[in-house]
């Protein structure tokens, strides 16, 4: 998607979870993987199989497969991290789609707003930041939760991220309603249901 002619300015790494269509999308991959498991599961495989070709990035972006975002977009969050020096930031969420947090709601005004929190949809880290955090990840969690644990594992208190996490409200994109989803079901759920995902993230709070 994105604007007529817009090019790529970035790698694409693509895990297919699959078992259906192996090589799906691998034409679109500049490195492709298939392996069964979540989002942040899978790229820890990758960090652990494959570290060289994460080593050479400053910034990654661990994206859900069904988020609709243009190349052209992609290519402006990828300027707004490294322009604002954060450590995290995520596209605005339009609210056509599912909006689960309300400071992840697109609003008008400036280029981007600084916050304390973002979400897990489609997180865009500063290398260093994500290295810190799949230093201590557990691939037990599926989900739940994980998106206070990238922020926690900064070394600072949620409340003085000030500066260092932002919602980019220029650059908006739509998080599809479940809905509208093949089955109505989200792909995490297959993996590991609602409360066995909540169980999981309670247990590993307190440890």
């Amino acid at each position: 998607g994105g604007a007529k002619g817009a090019q790529r300015e970035w790698d694409s790494c693509i895990c297919y979870y699959g078992t259906a269509q192996p090589g799906r999308f691998k034409e679109y991959a500049d490195l492709y993987l298939e392996h069964k498991g979540g989002k942040f599961e899978n790229l820890l495989h990758l960090y652990k199989t494959r570290p060289d070709f994460l080593a050479k990035y400053e910034s990654v972006w661990v994206m859900d497969d069904d988020v609709n975002i243009g190349c052209d977009q992609i290519n402006k969050c990828f300027d707004l991290r490294e322009r604002f020096d954060l450590w995290l930031m995520q596209p605005a969420f339009d609210p056509a789609g599912k909006i689960s947090h309300a400071v992840t709601r697109l609003q008008p005004g400036p280029t981007l707003r600084y916050t304390n929190f973002i979400e897990m949809t489609c997180p865009l880290f500063e290398k260093a930041a994500l290295d810190r955090f799949m230093a201590v990840f557990d691939p037990d969690l599926k989900g739940w939760g994980a998106d206070w644990w990238f922020l926690q594992v900064q070394g600072v208190p949620p409340t003085h991220l000030d500066g260092k996490v932002a919602v980019a409200d220029i650059v908006p994109c739509i998080n599809p309603h479940d809905d509208v989803k093949p089955g109505q079901l989200r792909e995490i759920t297959k993996l590991q249901g609602r409360d066995d995902r909540v169980r999981v993230w309670e247990r590993m709070k307190r440890t």
